[in-house]
């Protein structure tokens, strides 16, 4: 799940901290706006390890997190949007 193209192994790191977190089922996979902001944020927290008191790190690192549910909830929500449109006889 986590793209080693796009962040540092550092940046992965943090990543991995933010999925650890978060318990939801394994299989379920995530939406790439929010999981590419998790990223992004992951390698700030990366590029400035040190410059960051540990509380604020903490914090975004606990925003990272939120930030890969987001993405979990969103692509189950348009799946549901999907069935619910299917079956009314919608277009998507």
């Amino acid at each position: 799940m986590i793209d080693s193209e796009l962040v540092s192994p550092e940046a992965a790191e943090f990543l991995t901290i933010m999925l650890e977190e978060i318990r939801l089922p394994h299989d379920w996979d995530v939406a790439e706006f929010w999981l590419s902001s998790a990223q992004h944020l992951a390698q700030f927290l990366a590029d400035h390890r040190g410059k960051i008191a540990l509380d604020d790190a903490a914090m975004l690192t606990g925003i990272g997190g939120m930030m890969v549910v987001m993405a979990k909830r969103e692509l189950e929500a348009s799946e549901a949007a999907k069935t619910f449109l299917r079956g009314n006889g919608g277009v998507a």
